[in-house]
């Protein structure tokens, strides 16, 4: 007879299903993209010390790296869709590994020479998160199971986060800020050999199903936009990747979801440990905050990443996203209209406002599953490319509301009205079912 997925029951699995050794790379490559982002910012004073150059100078290292790292997520995602998300991969994390070993031997020669070389890797790192992960979990995990595969390899960039804050500075101290970069460098590069070993482009290389597919099947049933069917186009059709995806109304949709919620979450981020300071404490304690909540962040990706496959993703990300306004909205009165901010307080809302950050892993499954599989890379490249909007205000923006009032917590009314305005656009997101395959079993 006939059954719907709803009831067929998947086979137990006798093994370790590959699709958790992709994961493992995958997990490994946002290693390399966090710990590439904050190493400058534990190193920043060494540097700007060794350079003889100001602050603002030092800045020019980190800001055009970040151009690199959002503005081509684009044109790796192009890249995935036309040579596969293997060699992508490798050859991301190799420019990213080439561009930290170059920085450490060359970048105490001057500024120019340490921007261009972080540079390097900037490009490499924008191959490394939302332009390919999202085509690669969809390969390797049916639909019901793609927020759970996310959920385990996000984890790594806040893994990193933690490892860096425990071994970085030991580092710096013993062996000098530009040996670092080319330990990381040795690092990023193990990876890189490590994924071009292991990695596979898809579970029918090795003759396995998707981790989660129904049983009897070779594929995993993709699901469909209910409320836009509208933007359904034959696969091709003589138009080139970035056309179609550019075409595509849910790209704009989403890309300007994506701008607003960075604006909150940059804002955020750059201000945390700043705001701690402000209230009267150390700056050993307003960092300690930011490894808790790392912890949290980690706990709560692999929560949602699951909780997503069981309920609307575009639901969850509003809700979470709405969590973030009003802890946002919270931090800001609670700092403002407090003499002396209690510092286990302020480290509740930090904590709750980073570990809803967490819903990255939910954000990345559900930008994937909007555009078929063949341009899929290409359109999470562009919404990728479409954010570094967002990243810039973010900053920018909070940083003129400080400026303009002297009060640091004043950036966390930015990160509520933001984060509310994304919710609202989350909601309206297009509803997404699965398609209810039919797969033949014996009567």
């Amino acid at each position: 007879m006939l059954q719907t997925i709803e009831d067929s029951a998947p086979k137990k699995q006798k093994k370790l299903h590959y699709a958790f050794i992709i994961c493992l790379g995958g997990f490994l490559t946002q290693f390399i993209v966090l710990s590439a982002q904050r190493l400058p910012a534990i190193t920043l004073e060494p540097i700007r010390q060794t350079l003889g150059v100001n602050y603002a100078e030092v800045g020019l290292i980190t800001s055009v790296y970040m151009i690199f790292y959002a503005g081509l997520s684009f044109a790796w995602g192009m890249l995935a869709d036309r040579i596969g998300t293997r060699k992508s991969l490798v050859a991301a994390c190799s420019l990213a590994a080439i561009g930290a070993l170059l920085f450490g031997f060359f970048a105490p020669k001057g500024l120019g020479v340490a921007i261009v070389t972080w540079a390097i890797t900037g490009c490499g790192t924008a191959g490394l998160l939302m332009a390919i992960l999202p085509k690669i979990v969809s390969r390797w995990f049916a639909p019901n199971k793609r927020g759970f595969g996310m959920s385990l390899i996000t984890p790594g960039a806040n893994f990193s986060a933690i490892v860096l804050g425990i071994v970085a500075p030991p580092i710096v101290a013993s062996m000098g800020w530009a040996m670092s970069y080319v330990i990381f460098g040795i690092v990023y590069a193990a990876i890189a050999i490590f994924i071009a070993i292991v990695f596979r482009e898809g579970p029918e290389e090795l003759g396995l199903a998707p981790y989660g597919a129904p049983a009897g099947t070779q594929a995993a049933p993709e699901p469909i936009i209910a409320e836009e069917k509208r933007e359904a186009e034959p696969k091709g059709n003589g138009k080139s990747a970035i056309s179609r995806v550019l075409k595509m109304p849910i790209t704009w949709h989403f890309g300007v979801f994506y701008i607003v919620y960075q604006v909150g979450f940059m804002a955020a981020t750059q201000y945390y440990v700043a705001s701690i300071q402000a209230a009267g404490y150390s700056l050993a304690q307003a960092s300690l905050g930011i490894t808790w909540a790392g912890v949290l962040t980690i706990c709560t990706e692999l929560v949602l990443g699951q909780l997503s496959d069981r309920l609307e993703r575009k639901n969850i990300i509003a809700f979470m996203v709405a969590i973030n306004a009003v802890f946002g909205f919270g931090y800001y009165f609670y700092l403002t209209g407090s003499a002396i901010p209690s510092l286990a307080i302020c480290y509740v809302f930090v904590a709750i406002i980073t570990a809803s950050t967490g819903v990255i892993t939910v954000i990345m499954t559900a930008a994937g599953e909007y555009y078929p599989q063949d341009i899929r890379a290409t359109g999470t490249g562009v919404v990728g490319t479409i954010n570094i909007v967002g990243r810039y205000l973010g900053p920018w923006i909070a940083g003129m509301i400080i400026d303009a009032t002297g009060v640091v917590g004043n950036s966390f009314l930015l990160v509520g009205i933001a984060m509310a305005i994304a919710a609202a656009i989350a909601f309206s997101l297009p509803r997404k079912r699965a398609k209810k395959t039919r797969v033949a079993v014996a009567a």
